[in-house]
């Protein structure tokens, strides 16, 4: 009766090919695969998610220091204890030069720079396991939890950058001289600074998937670091390199980001132009090899959290 309602009306074979497509559409094979979304889509999604970048970045200060009784006390003597003791044994007991200025403003100016580069190196390297919870529940970018994980370094930089301005005061009343350079100059300080978060960052995008598979990761990387340091003119000036020797150094990209943040803030030495541009252009390279090497295997890593 129904087919014959079907024929007068003519839907028929209306009728036929919603059967062959509803047969069709069940016999086939369905496979969910992950899309390789293009560079400019990622940051699109990063910027959709920021609010967690933000909250992920507040909640690393936090976890550091919240729960300890001298908690604002640790947020200035982790930094500053090894940069007195720095500066005793090697500006008082060894007598290492400092292209006049006093020694501990010297070290206090290179340790800023160095720490906030070898303390985000660490923290990335972390960041996708100390999110293990939120990221078996939630989704986001896995990239946000490595960009996030430098809040406690930069949190480390800002006090160091007040000691540096308080300790520039006491000299200046002690010495009648302000070591401290106000100026343009300033602005290549901060763009030193600035490619050191991101080399630190690039750097990172390797070990926080590496540590997730491998835990001892975060281990060896302090031992590198140590290495990394005495190779960076953190504890002396460039001055006291022989000249043939200074493009050996500046193979290692962070001796340009230094000595440009020493030069900046300080006025001393000079502003390695080439070494500088040549740091950039390896940053740049390593950092577009780590948004592969995370991207593809990001992933997988994350199942083993």
């Amino acid at each position: 009766m129904l087919l014959a309602l079907r024929r007068l009306f003519g839907l028929a074979d209306t009728a036929a090919a919603e059967e062959a497509a509803d047969r069709d559409w069940r016999a086939r094979k369905w496979v969910i695969e992950p899309t390789r979304q293009a560079f400019r889509a990622r940051v699109e999604e990063v910027w959709r998610y920021r609010r967690i970048l933000w909250f992920l970045a507040r909640q690393r200060v936090r976890d550091r220091y919240e729960g300890m009784t001298l908690g604002p006390f640790w947020l200035l003597a982790r930094p500053l204890m090894p940069i007195l003791i720095g500066t005793l044994v090697f500006g008082g007991l060894l007598g290492v030069a400092s292209d006049r200025v006093p020694y501990f403003l010297f070290f206090l100016t290179g340790t800023s720079c160095w720490r906030i580069f070898e303390r985000s190196l660490l923290w990335v390297t972390r960041g996708l396991e100390n999110v293990r919870a939120l990221v078996k529940k939630v989704y986001f970018p896995r990239i946000i939890a490595p960009m996030a994980a430098v809040s406690p370094a930069l949190t480390e930089f800002i006090v160091l950058l007040i000691l540096l301005v308080l300790a520039s005061i006491f000299y200046w009343f002690k010495d009648g001289v302000m070591y401290l350079q106000f100026g343009p100059r300033m602005l290549a300080a901060v763009g030193a600074i600035l490619l050191t978060v991101f080399f630190a960052i690039s750097v990172g995008l390797f070990t926080s998937v590496l540590q997730v598979r491998h835990r001892d990761v975060r281990y060896s990387m302090r031992y590198v670091n140590q290495f990394w340091m005495y190779a960076t003119p953190v504890i002396y000036p460039m001055s006291q390199i022989p000249p043939k020797y200074h493009f050996l150094m500046y193979l290692n990209p962070m001796a340009p980001l230094v000595e440009t943040y020493k030069w900046g803030m300080l006025g001393i030495g000079s502003f390695p132009v080439m070494p500088f541009v040549s740091a950039v252009i390896v940053m740049t390279i390593v950092f577009v090899a780590g948004l592969v090497f995370f991207n593809r295997y990001e992933a997988a890593s994350v199942d083993k959290l």
